[in-house]
């Protein structure tokens, strides 16, 4: 492993509504230390940074997936590993690279943690971070984000899945890796195995592997919406008669009724999605890539 350059700035970026002014506190904190150290450092949101082909400073992401997605938009290829500091509400790259969720031990993991290069796919151009779905859980996440004030709350996601409004689950086509356009009402594009929730939806998915995996069903979820929550919690929502899961680098959608991308409501209609192997590299505990495998 190369040595790391300890003259190198780090740029401490933060989202100030993630995990209610905790990335706030915590990039203040971190900040403290690195000036006690004689380290150049400075906070800056994430949205006042410009697209780059490169990062001249080292850069550690106070916030979510979201905070984090705002990140991937700009980072070029000779970009240094970023290290997270989960604040936000999912955390789920956080969860999949095993950062603790806790102050100092995000710390230890930007200072000692191991580089992993890490998988993102591309959405009509835009990168993502763990997944893409089009269907009834993109909906819930459009219906959210209208109705919430201020920063994202579990709350929001439990009454959002507990109401389940009526949504028209309209049919729309699948097609992998150039293959034939196939009829879906559901689809969900897995870079990692978590979902939004912190549990493990497709267990199979690894974001290491250079691969999606790829979960289709053909008929309506809201019929069936208790037993279909159910096994997507025990990580087999394939069980289904109507399900397929499969591998694909590349998967076309075409007349998507809309879509969510990490958490966030993403575009409608036709959708290309691509699969970047080992675009970035993310600091994380050193066995998480093993225990993918395991």
């Amino acid at each position: 492993m190369p040595a790391r350059d300890e003259s190198r700035e780090i740029l401490l970026i933060t989202n100030p509504t993630s995990g209610r002014g905790r990335a706030r506190a915590w990039a203040e904190a971190a900040l403290a230390q690195l000036q006690q150290e004689g380290r150049a450092a400075r906070i800056v949101s994430a949205r006042e940074l410009a697209p780059s082909n490169g990062a001249p400073a080292e850069e550690w992401v106070f916030g979510g997936d979201g905070t984090l997605n705002e990140l991937l938009q700009r980072l070029g290829a000779d970009a240094p590993p970023i290290s997270i500091f989960p604040t936000g509400t999912g955390n789920v790259v956080a969860r999949e690279l095993e950062i603790p969720r806790t102050l100092h031990g995000a710390l230890e993991n930007a200072r000692r943690g191991t580089p992993h290069p890490f998988d993102v796919g591309r959405i009509n151009g835009r990168r993502f971070a763990f997944m893409v779905s089009i269907g009834i859980d993109a909906e819930l996440v459009r219906r959210v984000a209208e109705r919430r004030s201020g920063p994202m709350r579990r709350s929001d996601w439990l009454f959002a899945a507990f109401a389940r409004p009526r949504c028209d689950e309209l049919p729309f086509t699948v097609a992998l890796d150039g293959g034939p356009p196939e009829s879906a009402r559901y689809a969900a594009i897995f870079n990692c195995g978590l979902y939004a929730g912190g549990f493990r939806v497709c267990p199979r998915a690894r974001w290491n592997d250079g691969l999606f995996h790829v979960l289709t069903l053909k008929e309506p979820i809201q019929p069936r919406w208790v037993r279909f929550t159910f096994a997507a919690w025990r990580g087999r929502p394939e069980q289904f008669a109507d399900a397929s899961l499969r591998t694909a680098r590349r998967v076309v959608i075409r007349g998507a009724p809309r879509s969510q991308i990490d958490g966030d409501p993403g575009p409608s209609g036709d959708l290309e999605i691509e699969i970047e192997p080992a675009a970035v590299r993310l600091r994380g505990a050193a066995e998480a890539a093993a225990r993918l495998s395991s």
